[in-house]
């Protein structure tokens, strides 16, 4: 059934207001290497094997310059058939892999839109506890629902908190204009290895797919591989995700 001519046009005025906030705040940015140090780092990430499809380079960098690394996952699968948590036992392995620890919030997956208030009041207790210098976030203009959600609980919880620090949004189902990128060429096996331990969701091209575009974005700047963010501090964040909100 073909979609209705008004939705049409209120998806257009929506892709066109976003186009324009992104690039008044991102057109005069310079695209830089950034390099990654020994740092407190947060990771929130909507489902588990988000975290190393998108920043899964970063994460091994971090770990290797001996940074602390927390991770929060938003959702949860409900159980199997025979009672376990699939993805669950893929978590532990990835995290072990990259070295970091986490946890869940255990909001059912496809539902954290429904929950971004108490997901952001568990992030303020996070911030309080872990006292990240980064938080690593999806991009509040992602294709996801989860996603999205997960970024405007993340902008409310570091705006609550009285968070100082940076926060890099990374890119998982559509590209943003990153302001920054790492490179992950020295460590791009590595990354490789930790998306596979999601055996459960291997069912999509997901490797192949995420590398292709570390290599498209490492052409810039010269590097054979890099993970491209958009780096801001937690105001205009929050404010961003806001702006995107409205229709």
């Amino acid at each position: 059934m073909p979609r209705p001519r008004i939705l049409d046009a209120m998806f257009e005025r929506t892709a066109t207001r976003f186009l324009r906030r992104i690039h008044r705040i991102t057109h005069r940015m310079p695209v830089r290497l950034l390099p990654i140090e020994k740092q407190r780092v947060l990771v929130v990430a909507p489902h588990p094997d988000d975290e190393v499809i998108a920043v899964g380079g970063c994460l091994t960098l971090h770990r290797r310059a001996d940074s602390e690394i927390s991770t929060v996952f938003v959702t949860m699968d409900p159980p199997g058939p025979d009672g376990t948590f699939v993805r669950k036992g893929e978590a532990d392995r990835a995290a072990k892999m990259v070295g970091y620890d986490y946890r869940f919030l255990g909001v059912p997956d496809g539902r954290a839109s429904l929950s971004e208030d108490f997901v952001a009041r568990q992030l303020v207790d996070v911030i309080a506890s872990v006292k990240p210098d980064v938080i690593y976030c999806p991009f509040p203009g992602d294709h996801h629902r989860d996603h999205q959600a997960a970024a405007a609980s993340t902008g409310d919880a570091a705006v609550r908190s009285g968070y100082e620090g940076q926060i890099r949004c990374y890119e998982t189902w559509s590209n943003l204009w990153p302001n920054v990128v790492v490179d992950i060429s020295g460590v791009v096996d590595h990354k490789r290895a930790a998306i596979e331990c999601y055996q459960s969701q291997l069912g999509m091209p997901y490797v192949d797919a995420v590398l292709g575009l570390n290599r498209y974005r490492g052409l810039k700047l010269g590097v054979k591989f890099a993970e491209g963010l958009f780096a801001c501090g937690p105001s205009t964040f929050r404010d961003l995700c806001r702006s995107l909100a409205v229709v």
